[in-house]
């Protein structure tokens, strides 16, 4: 069988477009909209334009520049950080809209006034996603003349201020398992006092934000920080590979053994598939294929999803909590579409029946959850709703985008904005609207209308495919971000002496140029471990035929009683070559890893051996620490409904 070849790193830029087409095609009754007329998705698409601006313009005129709106006393807050958290997060869909004068006016004014120099404790990830994100979506799009939206007299102001935040949010991560504090002080580093247990979704999703941010100012300790956080969650893993929603970053322990696709993991699974989407790290798409097995095969109850004990699987929470809403969506992205559309129409059902969803509706009693009868204006339904119907073409999610939208007009409209739904039986209204109803919400259902009625927008028609944040910031996949890594080595191997020098060639590289290459010809691989079908393979880099190791081995993070027996089955070989190439990698790892890296070759080189179709050498080095902790896993690649070589079918 051939392996599975992949195209010089267009690949993110098609996976996406790869699975929605195939899911257009696919599925019954996937044609051009039936129930909401073109005419009537302009109207819609008008609407909900009419929306955002009512909500902004009233942020604008009765709370900037404080961070958000109190809509029904018409006066504004500071929740976050004091530092315009509304408009941060509001810029990219002005610019979205096409609003050039209201977008440049406020790419201004945050450039010349906010600063983070402040005595201010804020979450690492809420400052992650709404501003850190924030910035540097609209730095990527001022910048560049091809979005349309290029302001003449920007000169990477929003850049600046983002690295200087990030800087500040560095401190977090100063913890033995590389797992970062929930909070920081931006002034003065980590408080005393802070506490040492944070959420699994707060460690986890910070890779993108992150990883732009290394490559756009040649820094590559923002990725670095980012990705060893990842790892330290993974690696605690159970046996099996479930993580639980909160941990100790101090001594890996799970302080709280719910495992869930809802209140804080969510975006844990969502940040490992769309940062091998942005990026290209095959580790991060090994590792989110492996958790979304195990998700689809100990939470999924058709069409709903509880929540288990990590360790036996066993219920724990029959409750559908409204952040799990986003799933469906992220499963469009992953191309398993049918159980996502299943899933959407129980979730939505909920939303029919009360108006809105309830943070918390109990699938045992049928009823809202005591305690969590709110609706705070989340996006996620909307926005499983938007990539549903960019997949399916299908006018049922029209028509529940109609549905949510007069939801909205007539529940949770109030005088200066869109109130919070204290309780969704009443529909008692509540004075608060976070800044994610502008640059999630509104913005989901602007895109769902828009792409209905004919798109004219730069996600659709832009000069890049773009990932949405978790916060629904657009990322542009651009060869700026997106291939600047291409002869860095994966898993681990960060190019030697350039962590302050940027990507590209590296010592690193050269170094293991006369290392133990194996020729693939010569490989013979145990057909019980692995087939040739789940060989992935890219320019420079050979995956999946290193014989006796389990893809947990080869990919990055393996239990301790695994990882010591193949230690001391290859100490030779390792003792051979010598420990320069360890030593060089290992600083930044809490888990094993295998690095697998390539001799750096001309892009020349690289898109010649794409055609041509040879075959690359590989080095493989074994790196380990006895902190991991379990029992050893055999695992292999793949996800009940979701095919590897259909995801990377094209690419």
């Amino acid at each position: 069988m051939q392996p599975i070849r992949r195209r010089h790193r267009g690949f993110a830029l098609l996976c996406l477009s790869a699975a929605l087409l195939a899911a257009a095609t696919l599925l019954p009754g996937a044609a051009v909209a039936e129930g909401v007329t073109p005419s009537e998705a302009r109207r819609l698409r008008d609407e909900v334009k009419d929306m955002f601006y009512h909500a902004f313009d009233g942020y604008m005129k009765y709370a900037f520049p404080l961070d958000e709106l109190r809509p029904l006393s018409c006066q504004g807050e500071d929740s976050l950080g004091g530092y315009a958290l509304t408009l941060i997060d509001s810029l990219d869909t002005l610019a979205l809209l096409g609003d050039k004068e209201k977008f440049g006016a406020a790419v201004e004014w945050v450039g010349k006034n906010v600063h983070f120099d402040i005595n201010k404790t804020v979450s690492v990830f809420e400052t992650n996603i709404r501003i850190l994100g924030g910035l540097l979506s609209a730095h990527l799009i001022a910048s560049d003349y091809a979005t349309g939206m290029r302001i003449q007299s920007y000169d990477d102001q929003l850049l600046h201020l983002a690295a200087d935040l990030a800087q500040r949010l560095l401190p977090a991560f100063d913890t033995p398992t590389g797992i970062p504090f929930g909070s920081v002080n931006l002034l003065y580093g980590v408080d005393e006092n802070e506490s040492k247990i944070t959420s699994t979704a707060g460690g986890g999703t910070l890779t993108l934000e992150f990883g732009i941010l290394s490559r756009l100012t040649n820094n590559t300790v923002f990725e670095r920080v980012t990705k060893k956080s990842v790892r330290g969650i993974w690696s605690r893993r159970s046996k099996l590979n479930l993580v639980g929603a909160h941990i100790n970053v101090f001594t890996g322990e799970w302080t709280q053994k719910d495992a869930g696709i809802g209140t804080s993991i969510d975006s844990f699974y969502e940040y490992l598939l769309k940062a091998y989407l942005l990026f290209g790290d095959e580790e991060y798409l090994y590792i989110f294929q492996e958790a979304y097995k195990a998700a689809m095969h100990y939470l999924h109850h058709d069409p709903w999803y509880v929540e288990v004990n990590m360790n036996s699987g066993a219920t724990v929470w029959p409750l559908f909590n409204s952040l799990q809403a986003f799933w469906p969506g992220l499963q469009v992205l992953a191309g398993d579409v049918d159980p996502a559309i299943r899933t959407h129409a129980a979730f939505f059902s909920v939303w029919k029946k009360y108006g809105f969803t309830p943070e918390g509706f109990n699938l045992a009693t049928s009823t809202v959850q005591n305690g969590q009868r709110s609706y705070p204006l989340r996006p996620e339904l909307i926005e499983s709703t938007y990539w549903l119907f960019k997949a399916t073409r299908d006018y049922r999610y029209l028509d529940v985008g109609r549905d949510i939208l007069a939801s909205l007009q007539y529940g949770a409209r109030c005088p200066c904005g869109y109130c919070h739904i204290s309780d969704v039986e009443t529909h008692k209204q509540d004075d608060h609207m976070e800044s994610f109803f502008l640059a999630e919400t509104v913005k989901y259902l602007w895109l769902l209308f828009d792409l209905a009625a004919g798109p004219d927008n730069i996600v659709e028609n832009g000069p890049y495919k773009y990932i949405f944040s978790t916060e629904g910031h657009l990322l542009p996949v651009t060869p700026e971000i997106a291939l600047e890594d291409e002869h860095c080595s994966y898993f681990g191997a960060f190019c030697n002496g350039g962590a302050d020098h940027g990507y590209g060639a590296s010592a690193s590289s050269t170094k293991h140029r006369n290392g133990n290459y194996t020729q693939l010809d010569d490989i013979q691989t145990p057909s019980s471990h692995y087939s040739m079908s789940n060989v992935l393979f890219t320019p420079g880099y050979i995956k999946g035929v290193c014989p006796g190791l389990t893809h947990a081995q080869k990919f990055g993070i393996s239990y301790s009683d695994e990882e010591d027996n193949f230690i001391e089955q290859t100490s030779e070989s390792l003792d051979h070559h010598g420990e320069s190439a360890i030593e060089s990698s290992v600083q930044d790892q809490s888990s094993s890893i295998i690095l697998i890296s390539h001799p750096v070759a001309s892009q020349q080189d690289e898109a010649f051996e794409s055609e041509s179709g040879s075959q690359d050498h590989a080095n493989i080095v074994v790196t380990s620490d006895s902190d991991s902790d379990s029992t050893s896993r055999d695992n292999t690649v793949g996800s009940p409904g979701m095919n590897s070589e259909e995801l990377m079918d094209d690419i």
